[in-house]
């Protein structure tokens, strides 16, 4: 396929019909722009990153009375949460237990591969993270798998809940086996209960299948997001479900400038309210705890919340001080959140999370995949 602007190399568009679909590819061609802007942003950071390991220099603060690069929002204001931020819709305000993995296996038949999404929604997990980055995307074409078996299992498609009763009979022969009961009295309406939130891959990936006019390589965040939405806007709200995204490796304000922008851009193309979309932010960069309430700003209506993890922190945490040679990491195993500079870690995603916005609205805190410390009732079934 090749347009304007964009272009699909071999015959994909062929095979994933489904997925490129006509409003699809319409979306994709329209937000193709953004393909430079995120393309600079990224040189910007590799830069940054540059220039603190020949100076030497730590990560720091940005100064109070600047403005956000890319936004016209000072920092002050937004760390004293003078914006106007999201407010948290139903089906995220009880996030207790959320699970995580792909929407599909590589290499596999679509009724195998999906599989994966009903395990997923059968699980009793209030949430479940359908992984759309880093290393799902780079494997053949499995990220288009991904956004198809999502696509069946939003839109109930028969296939899927003939996969979904079959495995839905194996998880209750198991736990008759281990719990010496059923867990699952009602599979169709079980399928309602999780809230389903799609991983896109961060700015810093491309897509290995789409390239814009010009020939580069379009910005698999831009790809992920648009064909997540587009896909699946519909049938989501008709279930009155929200939209949800989870915004891997973040690293600056700036960043998440450029993704409010393109998802404020995709809402009005597909004629949503700004707003609409609900994101989450992993906290995986040592230089995004010095701007949290910046990014958060930045996103203004789309943001929800922050997960917190360790491993890719820690990581990142060796990387920015790779220049001092007297900066020392224990083994990772001793590193718990109760060390050193992973509490201070800790302590500022929870003083952001607790500062209100203009309209009093705080954020999601979620934790390793294992709890958030924002909560209310939600109605369905839990695992006893």
């Amino acid at each position: 396929m090749n347009n304007q602007a964009i272009s699909i190399r071999d015959n994909l568009q062929a095979i994933y019909k489904d997925v490129y679909t006509t409003e699809a590819l319409s979306a994709l061609s329209a937000l193709a722009h953004f393909n430079i802007r995120i393309k600079e942003v990224m040189a910007t950071r590799m830069q940054r990153r540059k220039a603190r390991q020949q100076s030497k220099t730590r990560i720091s603060f940005l100064d109070p009375q600047s403005t956000i690069p890319g936004t016209t929002i000072q920092v002050q204001d937004a760390r004293d949460g003078n914006f106007e931020g999201g407010s948290i819709p139903p089906d995220l305000q009880r996030q207790w237990i959320q699970g995580t993995g792909p929407a599909a296996k590589p290499n596999a038949p679509v009724e195998n591969s999906i599989r994966n999404v009903a395990y997923a929604l059968l699980s009793g997990a209030d949430g479940w993270m359908f992984d759309g980055e880093d290393a799902l995307g780079q494997i053949s074409t499995m990220s288009l798998d991904n956004q198809r078996n999502l696509k069946l299992a939003i839109h109930k498609d028969p296939l899927f809940l003939t996969v979904a009763e079959q495995v839905a009979a194996e998880i209750n022969t198991w736990a008759k086996a281990f719990l010496g009961r059923e867990t699952i009295t009602d599979w169709k309406t079980q399928l309602d209960f999780t809230t389903k939130i799609f991983r896109a891959r961060g700015l810093h990936l491309d897509d290995r299948h789409i390239r814009d006019a010009d020939g580069v390589a379009m910005a698999a965040s831009i790809v992920d997001a648009t064909l997540y939405v587009v896909n699946n806007y519909k049938a989501l709200q008709q279930a009155g479900a929200s939209i949800v995204l989870y915004l891997p490796k973040i690293q600056t304000a700036e960043e998440a400038g450029v993704w409010n922008e393109l998802l404020s851009a995709l809402e009005n193309h597909i004629g949503l309210e700004v707003g609409t979309i609900k994101v989450y932010v992993l906290v995986e960069q040592l230089e995004a705890t010095h701007q949290l309430m910046e990014i958060r700003a930045a996103l203004g209506k789309h943001f929800v919340g922050y997960n917190t993890g360790r491993w890719d922190y820690i990581n990142s945490v060796s990387d920015a001080m790779a220049w001092d040679k007297t900066f020392v990491n224990p083994n990772i195993e001793a590193i718990t959140m109760t060390y050193g500079y992973m509490r201070n870690y800790e302590d500022r995603v929870r003083q952001a999370v607790n500062t209100p916005d203009l309209n009093g609205n705080f954020a999601l805190w979620q934790g390793a995949w294992s709890q958030t410390f924002l909560s209310a009732p939600k109605k369905g079934f839990r695992p006893a």
